[in-house]
């Protein structure tokens, strides 16, 4: 008698060391199995063992499976989240060029301003396209953001000892063929200098809500007038005559990123 009681005891501490808790379901499928919500009120921790306390991970960590049989790790995310109503980056792009153009003095078209909107190739366009900037760029939400930057080299010739020499020219962004970013600026001439001068010129700029499909970005400049004392030449991003800065050093960069709305469905 005393032999099958203590039979009985051992084989129900041993299912009682290997049994499965079900809460929600009569039919647990692992050690713990809740079929229903969790409510946590402190952390969460894990990779513990008999003798050590498990870990809960620092803030922003995220838990991360090692696979089967082996319990997960806290880790931090090296892409950040975004909330509803936030604009995540999808795309970049960069593109540079040392063909450029360049302008004889006869060359100013003698139009003071631009309006967004016109357009860069046509028959009667007072814009030259810059080359091999033109980017092919898709968006797929029709809430987005396009954050370029432009930048190139200017060089105009040598005015020998002449006052108060300078040329107007203009640069702009195109999307699709349509002006939708431009700014104005001058290259003022160096009395005395005896050789070309040099400038740098930049326009930053946002579109937003560019409409859904492919597009494609590219850059057109002008010149608009100069001081007739002394004609010389003018060249965006490129040299002149490579005398005294070459192609490489003038050339132009553009940069753009699309960003697009970030919609969470709940």
């Amino acid at each position: 008698m005393k032999k099958s009681k203590v039979t009985y005891l051992i084989f129900s501490i041993s299912s009682l060391a290997f049994s499965q808790v079900g809460i929600g379901t009569e039919i647990p499928q692992s050690s713990l199995d809740v079929n229903g919500n969790i409510m946590l009120r402190n952390e969460l921790k894990v990779g513990g063992t008999k003798t050590a306390d498990g870990s809960s991970g620092n803030y922003n960590d995220i838990l991360v499976s090692q696979g089967n049989g082996n319990a997960p790790l806290w880790k931090s995310s090296k892409v950040g989240f975004y909330e509803d109503g936030e604009y995540k980056t999808t795309s970049s792009f960069i593109t540079t060029s040392e063909s450029g153009l360049i302008y004889s003095s006869s060359q100013n078209d003698g139009i003071a301003k631009s309006s967004l909107g016109e357009l860069l190739v046509t028959s009667a366009s007072i814009w030259k396209e810059l080359p091999n900037l033109s980017t092919k760029f898709s968006v797929d939400d029709s809430k987005n953001k396009i954050n370029i930057m432009f930048q190139t080299g200017i060089e105009s010739g040598n005015i020998g000892s002449t006052t108060d020499q300078n040329i107007k020219f203009m640069c702009g962004i195109f999307i699709d063929n349509i002006l939708v970013a431009l700014r104005a600026d001058q290259i003022d001439g160096i009395r005395y200098k005896n050789s070309n001068n040099q400038s740098i010129y930049t326009l930053n700029y946002t579109v937003n809500d560019v409409t859904k499909g492919e597009h494609t970005l590219n850059i057109g400049c002008r010149r608009i007038s100069s001081t007739t004392s002394t004609p010389v030449n003018l060249a965006i991003g490129q040299s002149l005559d490579n005398s005294v800065a070459n192609s490489f050093m003038l050339q132009s960069v553009l940069k753009f990123d699309v960003s697009e709305l970030i919609k969470v469905t709940r």
